[in-house]
């Protein structure tokens, strides 16, 4: 069996709903307001406001601003979708809210990545910049009576210190910062991007990018994980673990003759990788090709990795086995003699 990627943890740092009503919104925004004012500016380019005005609004439901926020989120990657078609993989009614792991999740229905950021403010800025609306969690009340709430991060606004956010039944709410801050932080801060698998991950961290990638490649998405490997490669031209999702989904894909060099230029870069080595054995074992198989492998050294052995037993066996066989035929078929001169 060719190793796959390490299993993704798309769980986030808390499972948490929305639960604020319209009602309290008053005192809530009374008290997220009482951060403190010493939090740095953070870093713009040019200092120019930013805002991504096609970034599409939904007006929520009560209690859906998850699958309001994640629409928004899909659409502005290129996937036109309404909120009341992701409300019954995202709403939970018991709990009168959505969870952060099928928020993650979901776009990998839609053939999407969902990125998670850094928790700064710097990094949502440097996304806004790269022309990804940010969805972040919130918490409009307070740690111990918390009130969730997502929403999305559209723009900021150096001149007046305010984020634009799409956000309940507001298209374009414009927050201060340090309140923006102090919601963010009571939720720990949670927020992702959603990637489209054909542009760019510039920007972005490469192990969580390539975390959402082999999310993609885990539930089946072959076509989709090898297009996101292929942009990573772009950015991260020597990065094993890219390399590594390009050729294991060629090989899922059945384009063996491809699986095989990628596996071979992964090598190149990363002499010893074992997930590489032993894909590539396997995919030469099962090509019918167990000395080519054999060869590929380093010479056996004590302590090797636990896949370069499991290979080379592989490639010894499917040896012995062809060998076997090639002396069967020549017992049952015996080379043809020559013609017979005698008289």
């Amino acid at each position: 069996m060719i190793a796959r990627m390490p299993s993704v943890d798309a769980t986030g740092p808390v499972r948490a709903r929305w639960l604020a009503s319209w009602s309290a919104l008053v005192v809530v925004l009374y008290l997220a307001g009482c951060a403190s004012t010493s939090i740095p500016r953070p870093v713009v380019p040019g200092d120019a406001p930013i805002e991504l005005v096609t970034t599409p609004y939904f007006l929520q439901r009560d209690f859906h601003c998850g699958p309001a926020a994640l629409a928004a989120a899909l659409g502005a990657s290129g996937v036109p979708v309404e909120p009341a078609d992701l409300a019954p993989y995202l709403y939970v009614p018991g709990r009168r809210g959505s969870f952060q792991a099928e928020l993650t999740a979901l776009p990998r229905r839609y053939e999407r990545l969902a990125v998670p950021i850094d928790g700064s403010l710097d990094a949502l800025i440097k996304q806004l910049s790269h022309g990804r609306p940010v969805l972040v969690l919130q918490n409009l009340a307070l740690e111990s009576l918390p009130r969730w709430h997502y929403a999305v991060v559209v723009g900021y606004l150096p001149d007046q210190d305010q984020l634009v956010l799409r956000s309940g039944d507001e298209p374009r709410l414009l927050v201060p910062r340090n309140r923006f801050l102090a919601t963010w932080a009571r939720a720990g801060r949670w927020g992702i991007v959603v990637v489209s698998p054909d542009a760019s991950p510039e920007g972005l961290g490469a192990p969580a990018y390539l975390k959402a990638a082999a999310a993609l490649e885990s539930v089946g998405r072959h076509v989709a994980a090898l297009t996101a490997f292929e942009s990573a490669l772009g950015v991260w031209p020597t990065d094993a673990t890219a390399g590594l999702g390009r050729a294991n989904n060629l090989y899922r894909l059945n384009r063996l003759p491809e699986a095989e060099s990628a596996y071979r230029e992964v090598l190149a870069a990363a002499p010893g990788h074992p997930v590489a080595l032993h894909n590539l054995t396997l995919l030469l074992v099962e090509a019918g090709h167990p000395r080519a198989a054999l060869e590929a492998l380093p010479a056996p050294a004590p302590g090797e990795p636990a896949l370069v052995t499991a290979a080379r037993k592989a490639a010894e066996h499917a040896s012995a086995d062809s060998a076997a066989d090639a002396a069967a035929d020549a017992a049952v078929y015996p080379a043809a003699r020559g013609p017979d001169s005698s008289r």
